[in-house]
């Protein structure tokens, strides 16, 4: 079976005209991209205070795909490629972009 998928720099130039410039090459691996995105106000949460800023955050669910905002989601998807969101903070999420997931 063929592969119909467009290329990497068209999938990252659409991705980079909605404004995610953030999302940039993965060094070593070819044909995969990741970078943090805001999260949509939803999913924020605002910082700790006191003695919890010292406590690490942890989020049961950093790899929830309804982290990823729609418009990226939809243009990733629309060129055949897959957006996974990989961890995140109080205010943004780190996605990674490649041809099969990771």
């Amino acid at each position: 079976m063929a592969d119909n998928r467009v290329s990497f720099e068209t999938v990252l130039t659409a991705v980079h005209a909605l404004g995610y410039d953030g999302i940039t090459s993965t060094a070593g691996h070819p044909n995969e991209a990741s970078g943090q995105v805001p999260l949509s106000e939803e999913y924020r949460r605002d910082p700790p205070t006191g003695w919890r800023r010292l406590l690490p955050r942890v989020y049961c669910n950093a790899g929830d795909q309804d982290l990823v905002p729609d418009d990226l989601r939809r243009t990733v998807e629309r060129h055949d490629w897959t957006i996974q969101a990989m961890g995140r903070n109080d205010e943004a999420v780190t996605v990674i972009i490649s041809p099969n997931g990771v």
